[in-house]
Parts: structure tokens; C-alpha cells; sequence
């Protein structure tokens, strides 16, 4: 693609593995007017200026929509719009490397390719040796765009953290070591690899054997010793007796980079666990959330200690590490299997190519520029993976079809398999391949197309339904959410702006909206901004909002030929992520929602349908496009804005809700109203019918399973935890399901759905609605009740909370047994053992026989906080120092050098050694549990992976620091 944008753009990101049309499908949006002139005069200049330049006019990047009376005829005889490809790549906002079938990138270095290049041919023959690292990918169905060619070719200059930079170099060196290249000797006190984690620690009587792991520990009495508590885990050189290295927890984030200067750092560790080889062991407790166990026998009891990091991709990278010191060598092959043409690949020294550079020499003694080429060098090798299966499987004439049909529709990627669960190799995961081979213990590594969450579904008669580009404006409500109308005989009315994102319609207070802008405006002569008024005389009815529009199947601003210039595309990109982030400040700001899998019908105003409606009478007393500003622009209270004798039919339409009420909605005039009703009426019939074939593949996945398995279903949250590899080889895992729109965040709603908390240990559980949505949790009241527990029927469920998945750790499984406390201790006499018994949810008939350990997880987070001083900041003061840097120095806030002592910068992190707070939530069945575990871990790995990008620190080396003046 030759386009302009830099390569760490907006959409060059998404386009990585996204289509076009994915994009269009994705970001569409319509916006059904007016704004009104309360509103305006409040918000006119914040909300111009943002997307308005001073000195010339606004490009009209979003299109208005057609008169709603010639839509209306034109829907009736052609479809909606564009039809989004099922089957198109996720948008990943992370460098992933694994697209690598026709139109997608190749970021595999030049010297990967000339070594690629020299390698023999390779066969795709089930089973058989692939013949050594061949790196080069066919070039009838795999070619390297620009992009990729910038990306490997510039290897740009990063400023790692402490930590970051501290494990890069000392992987450099265990890999240079291999290569017979020049280096300094680790020194014993030396530290190997350090990071923060949550930690607990149980002991025993019992003698553990070497496979510990959950399966195992239901056998085991254990006794907890410790509370979960955040550490800083290090891991130094120390050669005593029989052990090579020494695990050390800190309470501190200042450690010693040296045995030297131990003196040097105010606490020692709290606990240290010599690494030998003939007393301590390691594995991965947990195959879903990636726990580390380490256990150790000493004087007659093991003491086990159970390590939960932030990323599941730094836990095996770990796991990995660990079993390096005990004298564990890692599997020269690698088994791909791809399920769609039942072949099994082995793969030879999957990454010796990469391990015999000689930049690892240089990266080995802390070259910055090195270690950065080292960790570009590898991204590739997931990339490198995959273009091996690829180039095997060309091989044989059999799959060519099958090759051909992937290069013109789908997105390849590799995936961890266990049981019906896919984890889909990206990000951090894909940059750090050499730690993910410790889940071939039990997991498979498959390769298949990438899927998406379908954007079409089928009603029971078999007519396709394409889903409807979602709606958002101004509205007025004139009910409350107990489902009244009406209070001393007149009607009550709020306010809100109404926008929705999957099924749900979410509302919130008008001063917290941010409408999308016209698709033009023009800048007044003298560079004022216009009156309210003027701007909204500018602003269609109705407008579309399209950041991506289609111009055959190519994006239309971007460079395709040359013509477009560089500018233009730069602001159309900046315009596109703008546009996302103010539908993530939507959602993030709204006070509740009404779930449209619960509107039985959208029609209009029906006199006699509400006990209010014998005291209205025919008008407009409530006033939509008021200058009022406390009624639109400074509105921000809960309660309802007050009540009126008047209603306009012309105006007026309603949801009946399949409990009964009925909600009744205003907008601007009639024509208004009649689109809203129809995007409504089509919103709710998709909806219905999607979330139907949502719970139907659950059910379907599940039913195969069960059948390919021989088992029944109290058995199956058993044997999907805890069985072995071999056990559940044939079991079927559905991409659909484990699909990569969250991942990729092609939607603002990652997971949604219904779910059990308990916000502290010692309180009861209580069902409620959850949404996932770019790194936070956002809570909604699923029941409203009197005072005395009578349940109450109500139109929408009220936002109740909120949490920021930044800096919290996840932990699921038996783990959680301790947080549960009151658990199911019901006796089955048919099933003697089990103590939970059959369930059936009525509200889609999905059932579940799942122990309580086995549905549950916990989000904990740090609820103490302290003062740390960054390791770049004192570095930047240290070297601001000189004369050179004086007169710089004295602008930070002081004059160093001259007696004056410059300010030093204070970040707040969470107190280490401190226990935190847990949220327990319970699903209805492991399969949900497990869903919701992958997509909470998805948003926590990707906050710790901007954290690091930003340059966060949150660790200190004493000893290093003099070593950098």
C-alpha cells in the first residue's frame, strides 16, 4: 500500500490485519439530530475547536444522510450499506506479526529473509522433520509490504525501563553464550531477571512430587501461609551448594544491581528460595491465568509459593527461565497442527536462525540500539512459524486450494488450543515466542484463519441479517427507570443522550456527551467561533459518521496512486482515532443502559398505554432544542430534570419492554423520530436473533465435546481444567467464540454479559450486568428492589461501579477457594463427591453443573499507595548536571551546581508487601468463566504493555547509576 502515514499511525495499525471493509463495518455510526442551542452555547467552543482548524475549512470527512423519506424508499430495494466481510482480519493496535498470507504485512528482518534464503525446501508431509530454520516465505502467495520493510529496516532508539531493559540483556547473553560470542561473566549477586507479582504462599506436610499444578493440589492439604501480597521478585547469580541462582521477594523497588552494592539498598528481601536443582521445583500451576507455582522441601514440610504476573506472556516467559536454571533444556522441535486439513507439522530448532546473530553480543553488554534491534528481531518469530507451515504445506499440490482460498479471504495466525479454548498468539504474547513454548505442556499450537464476532446472523426461516450501523443523539425520556410515568398526575421527563454500542442503549447526563461533528463547517473570517446558533444551522438533520469510507475495496483517503498528499492523510487518521476515542469516552461516561435483547417492539405513541396519559393533553412543553443551558449543556444530575401536562404525539415513541413497561422517548420533530424508529426497530431485530446464536454456539461447542469425549456434563468443567493434553486432543474449539475482535479492539464493547460479585470477601454475591471495555470493568444493577428484597421491575439497569483494570492481577481455579468462603455444600446422593447441583438459567436456557472453584475468578488490586522516585527522572537530573545542561536544569526547578537542590519528581505506585483488596466474581459455567478470564487477561496485558511503551518505571537499580555518568 503506498501511502504516506507513518508505520505506528492509527490506521496503519489497525490495517495491519484488519480489511478495509472491516474497518468500514466497524467504525460506521449514524448521528440523528439536531444538537440543540442549550447545548451549544455551553460546549460550542471546546467541542469546535477540537475539530476545526483555525485557518481553513474542515474536509468533509463524514457524509449526511439521505432525506428520511428517500432512505426509507431506498431501503426497501437495496440493502443498508456495504456488506462487511464475516471472515476479515481483527484490527490489532499492538505490532503482531502473524498475518502473513496475501495483502498482509511481512515484518521479518532482511538478514531473516537472506538467511531464510539459503535454507533447504521443506515438506508437508503429517509428522514428518520440515528439514531446519527456513525463514523465506513463497512468493506466489506471501509478499513484504512497505510497512514491513520500514519497520525492520529502522530499528528506532528506545528507552527501556529497568526491568525491561535488565531481562533483555540477560537473555542477549544466555543466547550469546550459544553462539560462542565475547562477553563479561554474570557475577554471582548478579541480577538475572526481576518483576512484580502477586504472591501467596501455602505449606504442607505432604511430599509433592515434581508435576505439581492444579490438578494435582485437589489431592493435597495445604494450609495458606501467607495472604496474596505484591512483591518485587528478583532473581540473582548465586552459586551455593547445589543451587545456581536465588529467588528473592522485596518489599522495596530499590534493589541492588550487584552484590556490591547491596549495601547500598535500605531493605533486604523478605524471603529468599535458592534455586536447586535437587529441592526446588517449578511448573504452571494454572493452564488458563498462567499462575507460577514454586515449591521447595525443607525440614519435613514443602512450601509452596504461588506467583501471579501482571501478563500471562512475562509467566511463561518466566516458567521458561525458572526451568533453565533447575538444568531443564528447551524441546528442539515444535509440533503445528492445522485443524482444517488435519495435518500435524514438526518444526526443527524453530529459533536458531534467530539465536545465532552477532548483534546478541552487543545487546549482551547493554547497547541500547542492540537490545532494541534484538527485540525487533524478535517479533518475527511467530511470523517466522507461521511462514515455515505455509512454505510446507505449498509443498503438496493437495492444499493448494486451500492455500489460494486463504490468501483471498482470510488472516492466518497461530493459537493455543486447550480443550474448547483458543488463545491466540499476539502482542506481547507473539513478541515473547521463546517463553510461550513452556504451554506445549498443555496446550497445542495450531495454525488457522483468524475470525471475528460475526457481523450477520440468520432468523429461525433462514433470512440474513446484516447487523445495523449503530445510532446516537439527543433525546428526551418521559419515564423513570422504575418503569413511571408520572408523579401528581403529570409526566416525568429527563433529558439524555442516547447512543448505542452492540445491544445495549446507553444513556448519559448531556453535559457529559460529546455529539459527533457535522460533515462540515466552515471557520468565520475573523477565526471566532460561530453562535450556537449558526452552528446549528450548519448541521444536518441526520449525518453519517464514517471514518473509513469505502472507495471500491480500498479506504478512499489513502494513497493509492500518488495523488493524495501527505497532510490530507494524516488528518483523516487523526480524525479516525479521534472518532474512536470519543466512543470509548461515551461509554465510559454513561449512567446506564437499556438492553435492546429486552424491547419487545419499537412503535409510536399509543394514548391510553400509561395511567399518566388522562391528565395529558396534546403540545410541546417539553422543549427539545432549547437555549436553555442548564437544561441541555450544564445538565448533570441523576434525578429526573421535573414533569409536564403535555406531550406531542407527532414526537413521541415508544419500547415496549418484554416485562410489560413501557418507555416513552421524544425527539426533535417527526421526521426525527421516524429514523430513530427505524434504526431502532432494525437494531432490535438483529440483536435478538444475534444474541440468540451466541448462547446456541456455546451450547453447540459444548454438545460436540461431549460427544467427541465420551463424557456428561457434570464431568466436563473436570476434564476442561484439569485433563491431560492427550486426554481432550479431539475436543473442538470454536475461533468464532475465541474470536479476535477484542483483541483487536474493532468494538468499543469487548465482553459483555451477566455475572456474580461480591466486592469484598466477606459480603454475598449479587447477579449483575458487566461490561469489558478497553481496560476497565463497568458494573450495571441487573435488579432494582424495594428496602425489604421485593423485586421491583425496571426499564433499564443503572450504572453501580466501575473498575480500572490498570495495575490489577487476575487469579482463577481453586485458588480462589479461600476468597469464596461460604461455598455449595449441597449433597447429591446420585452424584456423591459433587456439591453443586443442576442449573438452569430461564432467560436463555443455558444450564450448568459446574463446581463454584470452577467458575469463579478474582480481580485484585492494591488499596495502599506511596511515593516512588523513577529511575529516569534521577538519570535525567544526574545527567542535566553538567555544565553544559545547567542552564536546563535550572528550568526543571532548581539550579544544580550552585547550592540550590533541584526538585525531584515523585511518581505514586502501589505499597509492596501489602495486602490489597480482592472483587470475586462467579459465572454461570466454566465455559463462561473461561471466557471472561481470557478477555480480562486480554485488557490487563494490554495497560501493562502501554505502560511499558510510556516509558514506566516502577523499579530502581542501586549500583547501575554510577555506571551511567
Amino acid at each position: 500500500m503506498n501511502t504516506s502515514l507513518e508505520p505506528d499511525s492509527y490506521t496503519i495499525r489497525r490495517l495491519e490485519h484488519a480489511t478495509p471493509e472491516h474497518l468500514h463495518a466497524t467504525a460506521r455510526r449514524t448521528f440523528i439530530g439536531p444538537i440543540p442551542e442549550g447545548w451549544l452555547k455551553s460546549h460550542r467552543k471546546q467541542w469546535y475547536r477540537g475539530y476545526v482548524s483555525k485557518n481553513a475549512n474542515r474536509a468533509p470527512t463524514f457524509t449526511a444522510a439521505q432525506p428520511v423519506a428517500e432512505r426509507v424508499q431506498a431501503q426497501q430495494t437495496t440493502s443498508p450499506g456495504p456488506r462487511p466481510s464475516s471472515q476479515s482480519a481483527a484490527a490489532d493496535t499492538t505490532a503482531s506479526t502473524t498475518s502473513l498470507l496475501h495483502e498482509q504485512h511481512n515484518i521479518a528482518t532482511p538478514e531473516a529473509t537472506r538467511n531464510a534464503s539459503k535454507q533447504g525446501t521443506e515438506q508437508a508431509v503429517p509428522g514428518h522433520n520440515d528439514g531446519g530454520p527456513i525463514m523465506k516465505r513463497p512468493t506466489d502467495l506471501l509478499r513484504i509490504g512497505t510497512f514491513a520493510n520500514k519497520v525492520a529496516g529502522n530499528v528506532p532508539r528506545v528507552r527501556f525501563s529497568e526491568s525491561t531493559k535488565l531481562q533483555l540483556q540477560q537473555r542477549a547473553r544466555r543466547l550469546a553464550a550459544k553462539g560462542n560470542f565475547k562477553w563479561n561473566r554474570i557475577q554471582d549477586g548478579e541480577v538475572l531477571k526481576m518483576d512484580r507479582m502477586l504472591l501467596r504462599t501455602d505449606v504442607t506436610k505432604q511430599s509433592v512430587g515434581a508435576d505439581f499444578d492444579e490438578r494435582v493440589s485437589q489431592g493435597v492439604v495445604s494450609q495458606q501461609l501467607d495472604k496474596w501480597r505484591e512483591f518485587m521478585v528478583v532473581c540473582r547469580k548465586q552459586t551455593e551448594d547445589d543451587a545456581d541462582a536465588v529467588l528473592q521477594l522485596y518489599e522495596t523497588r530499590v534493589i541492588a544491581a550487584s552484590a556490591a552494592d547491596r549495601g547500598k539498598a535500605k531493605k533486604k528481601p523478605k524471603v529468599q528460595v535458592p534455586m536447586s536443582t535437587t529441592r526446588a521445583h517449578v511448573n504452571l500451576f494454572s493452564s488458563l491465568d498462567k499462575t507460577l507455582c514454586i515449591w521447595i522441601r525443607e525440614k519435613g514440610r514443602t512450601t509452596i509459593y504461588y506467583l501471579r504476573a501482571q501478563s500471562g506472556a512475562a509467566s511463561v516467559e518466566w516458567y521458561t527461565f525458572l526451568r533453565g536454571v533447575l538444568g531443564f533444556k528447551r524441546p528442539k522441535t515444535l509440533q503445528v497442527n492445522v485443524p482444517d486439513l488435519s495435518v500435524t507439522l514438526r518444526l526443527d530448532d524453530p529459533f536458531g536462525t534467530a539465536e545465532a546473530k552477532k548483534v546478541l553480543a552487543d545487546a549482551a553488554e547493554g547497547n541500547e540500539e542492540a537490545l532494541a534491534k534484538t527485540m525487533n528481531d524478535e517479533k518475527g518469530a511467530a511470523g517466522a512459524i507461521v511462514a515455515r507451515c505455509i512454505k510446507m504445506l505449498a509443498q503438496s499440490p493437495e492444499w493448494a486450494d486451500v492455500l489460494k482460498h486463504w490468501s483471498e479471504h482470510d488472516r492466518i495466525g497461530l493459537a493455543w488450543k486447550r480443550y474448547d479454548r483458543l488463545e491466540w498468539i499476539y502482542g506481547a504474547v507473539e513478541q515473547r515466542m521463546y517463553g510461550t513454548i513452556a504451554m506445549a505442556k498443555t496446550h497445542e499450537l495450531e495454525l488457522r484463519p483468524k475470525d471475528h464476532y460475526p457481523s450477520m446472523t440468520k432468523t429461525r426461516k433462514g433470512e440474513t441479517l446484516e447487523e445495523p450501523s449503530p445510532v446516537e443523539g439527543f433525546l428526551i425520556r418521559l419515564t423513570s427507570q422504575k418503569g413511571q410515568d408520572r408523579r401528581m398526575g403529570k409526566m416525568l421527563f429527563k433529558r439524555l443522550y442516547f447512543t448505542t454500542h452492540n445491544q445495549y442503549l446507553c444513556f448519559l447526563r448531556p453535559s457529559n456527551a460529546t455529539p459527533p461533528p457535522p460533515p462540515k463547517l466552515t471557520v468565520a473570517a475573523n477565526g471566532n467561533v460561530p453562535s450556537s446558533k449558526q452552528l446549528a444551522e450548519q448541521s444536518p438533520l441526520t449525518y453519517d459518521v464514517d471514518p473509513y469510507p469505502l472507495q471500491g475495496h480500498h479506504i478512499s483517503w489513502l494513497d493509492e496512486e500518488g495523488t493524495k498528499s501527505a497532510s490530507d492523510q494524516r488528518a483523516h487518521d487523526g480524525e479516525a482515532a479521534a472518532e474512536a476515542d470519543r466512543n470509548l469516552r461515551m461509554i465510559m461516561s454513561c449512567d446506564g443502559f437499556i438492553s435492546l435483547c429486552d424491547v419487545k417492539r419499537v412503535r409510536k405513541m399509543h394514548r391510553g398505554a400509561a395511567a399518566a396519559d388522562q391528565n395529558l393533553d396534546e403540545g410541546s412543553d417539553v422543549e427539545f432544542n432549547t437555549a436553555d443551558e442548564r437544561q441541555f449543556g450544564q445538565n448533570d444530575s441523576l434525578r429526573d430534570d421535573g414533569a409536564t401536562t403535555e406531550v406531542d404525539d407527532e414526537r413521541t415513541f415508544e419500547l415496549v419492554m418484554e416485562n410489560g413497561l413501557v418507555v416513552r422517548l421524544q425527539a426533535y420533530n417527526k421526521e426525527a423520530k421516524q429514523e430513530w424508529m427505524s434504526r431502532l426497530r432494525q437494531l432490535v431485530k438483529y440483536w435478538h436473533h444475534r444474541a440468540k446464536a451466541d448462547i446456541d454456539l456455546f451450547k453447540n461447542v459444548r454438545q460436540q465435546n461431549l460427544e467427541a469425549l465420551n463424557i456428561d456434563e457434570r464431568a466436563e468443567a473436570t476434564v476442561g481444567s484439569f485433563a491431560y493434553k492427550w486426554e481432550v486432543s479431539q475436543s473442538y474449539a470454536s475461533p468464532t467464540m475465541y474470536n479476535l475482535c477484542g483483541i483487536s479492539q474493532c468494538r468499543t464493547v469487548h465482553l459483555s454479559g451477566l455475572l456474580f460479585r461480591k466486592p469484598r470477601r466477606h459480603t454475598t454475591f449479587t447477579r449483575c450486568h458487566v461490561i469489558l471495555s478497553h481496560g476497565h470493568l463497568l458494573i450495571f444493577q441487573d435488579t432494582l428492589r424495594r428496602w425489604s428484597g421485593k423485586k421491583l421491575v425496571n426499564i433499564h439497569h443503572e450504572r453501580i461501579g466501575s473498575i480500572d483494570l490498570k495495575g490489577c492481577y487476575l487469579y482463577s481455579g481453586l485458588l480462589t477457594e479461600n476468597d469464596l468462603l461460604y461455598q455449595n455444600r449441597t449433597f447429591d446422593s446420585n452424584q456423591p463427591g459433587n456439591h453443586a447441583l443442576p442449573r438452569v438459567y430461564l432467560q436463555d436456557t443455558w444450564t450448568s453443573t459446574d463446581e463454584d472453584a470452577m467458575t469463579t475468578f478474582v480481580i485484585w488490586h492494591a488499596k495502599s499507595k506511596s511515593w516512588f522516585k523513577s529511575s529516569h527522572f534521577v538519570d535525567d537530573v544526574r545527567s542535566s548536571s553538567t555544565a553544559a545542561n545547567q542552564q536546563e536544569a535550572a528550568g526543571q526547578g532548581g539550579l544544580l551546581g550552585r547550592g540550590y537542590k533541584t526538585k525531584e519528581k515523585l511518581t505514586r505506585v502501589s505499597q509492596l508487601g501489602t495486602t490489597g483488596r480482592s472483587v470475586v466474581f462467579k459465572a454461570r459455567s466454566r465455559a463462561e468463566r473461561d471466557h471472561w478470564v481470557m478477555g480480562i487477561q486480554v485488557e490487563i496485558e494490554r495497560l501493562a504493555a502501554r505502560e511499558v511503551e510510556e516509558g514506566g518505571s516502577d523499579v530502581r537499580l542501586v549500583g547501575e547509576e554510577q555506571k551511567k555518568v
